[in-house]
Order: structure tokens, then sequence, then C-alpha cells
């Protein structure tokens, strides 16, 4: 990946993420799926398998990031980037003054219930919370994903369409058997050896991918992690670009992409 005339789909970068957005033209990429870290230097003490601290826990530049991540975006396309409660605030802005409408607030249900914290004086973090944001706008794809509970057919009023098979609206707190968790269980981690603080679980992101994205379309992710966003996009038939900072980190992508897990 040579220079922004020649774009490299299917492909992540070993490195600093701005560095790769540099080399993408204007407009380039149809949907953004990302979890830049938050400068917290994140490290779950309580988890009997250990996490180095993230590489970039000690700050990013989240205002460039939001700007890079705006500009590579095309026009009426949808992106997703998880923050945390007390990141909110400054992440909304940041977004905001980059130029993204910021739709919802996303909160989702995690595969595991976390352990950092005051375990006396505070209430468990259970939820991973998601930015929406649309550049202009664009509408949500019809899918397959779930099921309304009425009827199809069903007319709850006199002039309005039928109730339709699939859902084409959904909640923006997703919660309860229905719904994919957001990361995946610690069981799930041991059993296929892949380690990661914040891993998150490829089928949920695969649900937002087919909600806001079509088949052939291209899904970014500067912050790959172990890679998951690459996965779900190959599993819905997109195509992905990304960047991981950390080699450790590369290396497990490398070898998920391989082993489709």
């Amino acid at each position: 990946m040579e220079n922004s005339n020649h774009i490299q789909c299917n492909y992540i970068f070993q490195g600093d993420c701005l560095d790769l957005s540099r080399q993408i033209p204007d407009g380039y990429v149809s949907m953004i799926l990302t979890d830049p870290p938050y400068g917290i230097s994140y490290r779950n003490n309580f988890s009997s398998q250990k996490h180095s601290v993230l590489e970039g826990d000690g700050g990013i530049d989240y205002e460039r990031m939001a700007e890079e991540s705006y500009r590579i975006l095309k026009d009426n396309s949808h992106a997703y980037f998880f923050t945390r409660f007390d990141c909110y605030p400054y992440h909304y802005k940041c977004l905001e003054k980059a130029g993204f409408t910021i739709k919802n607030c996303m909160v989702i249900e995690k595969g595991a219930v976390g352990g950092i914290g005051d375990l006396k004086g505070s209430f468990a973090n259970n939820s991973e919370w998601l930015i929406f944001c649309q550049k202009g706008r664009r509408t949500f794809n019809r899918t397959c994903l779930l099921e309304n509970k009425n009827k199809e057919g069903t007319q709850f009023h006199h002039g309005r369409k039928p109730s339709a098979k699939y859902k084409t609206r959904f909640n923006a707190c997703w919660f309860g058997e229905e719904y994919p968790k957001a990361t995946y269980h610690p069981i799930w981690q041991k059993k296929h050896e892949i380690y990661h603080p914040t891993i998150k679980n490829a089928e949920f992101l695969s649900w937002l991918i087919q909600i806001s994205s079509l088949p052939g379309e291209l899904v970014f992710d500067g912050f790959m992690g172990t890679g998951s966003t690459a996965l779900a996009a190959i599993q819905t038939g997109r195509e992905y670009l990304g960047a991981e900072i950390d080699p450790d980190y590369y290396r497990i992508i490398q070898k998920r992409l391989h082993d489709k897990i």
C-alpha cells in the first residue's frame, strides 16, 4: 500500500491508524466501525488472564482521529465509535466538531460482567457504549436479523403498512437472548487462546455491518485489536481496511483471519 492512488482493500496496516488514514483519499470508505483507545490505561487485574496495557491508552489525538474519520468516509454513510460513560462527552464533542451528526448512543450487553473498579461501591459494568454517527444521512438496510414479535401482516392502525416479518428499526439498547453480545466471554477467549481486554464479538459487529452497509462495500477500522471487524466484514461479504499498532495483536489478527475464528 504505497500511495493513495492505489489503496489495497482487505488489508490491515501494522502501525498507527493516522499514518494509514493519510494514504486514504477523501470519501473512500463506506462505513467506519472502530474502538479507539480511551486514554484510561485499561488493565483488568481481576482476570486470571492478565492483559498488557493497550498501546495508545496513554491518550490518542481523538480530535484528529475524528477529523480523519469524517474525511475518509463517503457522504451519506454510517460510523460507529465505541466509548465509555466518562469519555462520552469529550468523544461526542470531537465527533460533532469533525462534522458528524450524532444520532444515538447505543448500549450493548457485554459477554461477561466487568470486574474492575470499586467492587463494593459502584455498579458492575455489564454494557458497552457505542456512538452512532452519520455523515449526511443514510437509511438502515432491510435485514433478516431479528423477527418482529407481532405476526407478519398485522395492521396496527388504519392506513399504515402491515407489520413486516423482520425488524426494520432496532432499539438503541441491545440486551437479552435475541441480541448478540458486544464482547466475547472469557471462556471463548480461553478456548481459542485469543486474549484482549476489550475484544469485540464478530457476530455483534456483523449485525451493525449488515444494518449500515451493503455487500461489497468497504468497512474501516483503525483500531483492529484482534481483528473482529475484519472477520465480521468477511462473514457478511464486505471488504475491510484497517490498522493495528500492537505487533502482538497484529499477529493474532493474521492467525484469526487464517483460521476464520
